[in-house]
């Protein structure tokens, strides 16, 4: 009895530090076929916008340009495309209502055909502008913004993966502590020098999302004390 006691004491407590992750993002992996969760923005003037690709297609849908296989993607994925130049948006809102660790995880790609960045904002009319870049906005902030204010955090350029047509999806991973409050995720791409292509996946916010490493011990721990009591019972039995 009191071996079971302890097996099922150190399995509940280590349940209690991961049974309480939550993903605030919605639809993050975009297997809804539509953009629920997510606002789509155009500057207005432009070319293009965020698509929805299925992996299955042999081409993205304006610029037939190609793309990688993700291993850890399902069946959609979004990806800016154009025919000419422009700048895109994709954003989404959560909330946290006190404060809170949050981790913050993406697989991107960004094939950028012009063969070299230029970091000149969120306006496709300021000229070069070649980049992407994904961040976290306060609340409420215009999603072409580029106010300093505005931005709480950048987890991803100004930039690209370089001038190669195809670059393979990379997954990104950022821990941050956040006040209470409303956030924007944000992932944006201006382009007026040749065809840039920022493919987005598999986007998650979570708070508790990992076990901390002195979770992992304690569960190793209690079952070595229940391994090590069993064998003693058995050399008592024996003897």
């Amino acid at each position: 009895m009191r071996l079971h006691s302890i097996a099922l004491a150190t399995v509940a407590l280590f349940s209690a530090t991961t049974a309480n992750a939550v993903d605030l993002i919605l639809n993050g992996g975009f297997e809804t076929g539509d953009y629920t969760g997510w606002s789509v923005a155009d500057e207005s003037g432009g070319s293009g916008s965020f698509f929805l690709v299925d992996y299955s297609a042999s081409a993205l849908p304006q610029s037939g340009g190609s793309f990688a296989a993700n291993a850890l993607g399902g069946q959609f994925f979004a990806v800016t495309d154009q025919g000419g130049p422009g700048s895109h948006s994709l954003t989404q809102t959560f909330t946290l209502a006190s404060a809170a660790t949050v981790t913050i995880k993406f697989d991107l790609f960004a094939n950028n055909y012009a063969g070299a960045d230029f970091a000149n904002g969120r306006d496709f009319n300021t000229s070069p502008n070649q980049n992407a870049v994904v961040d976290l906005l306060v609340g409420g902030a215009d999603p072409f913004t580029e106010a300093a204010l505005d931005i709480v955090s950048t987890f991803y350029g100004p930039g690209s993966d370089g001038p190669s047509p195809v670059y393979p999806w990379v997954s990104y991973s950022s821990t941050l502590g956040l006040a209470a409050g409303t956030y924007q995720l944000r992932f944006a791409e201006t382009d007026n020098q040749l065809f840039f292509n920022l493919g987005v996946d598999n986007v998650s916010v979570t708070i508790g999302a990992v076990p901390e490493p002195a979770s992992w011990a304690l569960l190793i721990a209690g079952f070595g004390l229940v391994g090590g009591a069993l064998r003693r019972r058995r050399g008592l039995a024996v003897a």
